[in-house]
């Protein structure tokens, strides 16, 4: 089965880079926000299917925010339903979550493309600014997905002195390295 793993930027998928170097994934840096992942999304699993080289699971990778005491900074989170924070609608579901990842704990993610405290009360676990579009993009496509988050700072904090980056990627890789072990 062929991975494309998709991340906004390149330090992101990097550790995906790293975790499953030797396989015949792909990677591909989707952009940051919802338009920039969407356009470059739509673009890679048109040319897969064009080349009768479909991909056989798509998984959404990078760094988030933690909504609540369950996901501190260094938590890693499977996210299985998302929610279009910025704006009213359904949540969005998986309606087939990955079993290789049941190591990880399963969480709801919300996608924000800017600070606005009109939705901060729907529930979520953790906070990113393209889960949702790679959610909405992959059941327009029928391509079976994944979202693994790891946290790197609190919700609403943008102070990146009080970020940690670096651990929120390590945790990460180490989970990518887990998934290639058990898959």
């Amino acid at each position: 089965m062929k991975i494309l793993f998709l991340a906004a930027v390149d330090f992101e998928l990097d550790v995906a880079r790293r975790a499953w170097a030797g396989s015949d994934a792909v990677f591909l840096i989707g952009g940051v926000g919802e338009a920039a992942t969407r356009q470059s999304l739509e673009a890679a699993l048109c040319a897969a299917d064009e080349a009768g080289s479909p991909f056989g699971r798509v998984v959404d990778i990078g760094i988030a925010g933690g909504c609540t005491p369950d996901y501190p900074i260094g938590a890693v989170a499977h996210v299985v339903t998302e929610h279009h924070g910025d704006r009213p609608g359904p949540w969005l579901r998986n309606p087939d979550p990955w079993p290789a990842l049941d190591f990880l704990p399963q969480a709801a993610g919300r996608t924000l493309q800017e600070l606005d405290d009109r939705w901060r009360g729907e529930p979520a676990g953790v906070e990113s600014m393209e889960g949702a579009t790679v959610f909405e993009t992959c059941l327009q496509h029928g391509v079976p997905f994944a979202e693994i988050r790891a946290v790197s700072n609190l919700t609403g904090e943008r102070d990146h002195a009080r970020w940690n980056i670096p651990l929120a990627l390590e945790r990460l890789e180490n989970a990518l390295i887990r998934l290639k072990n058990e898959r």
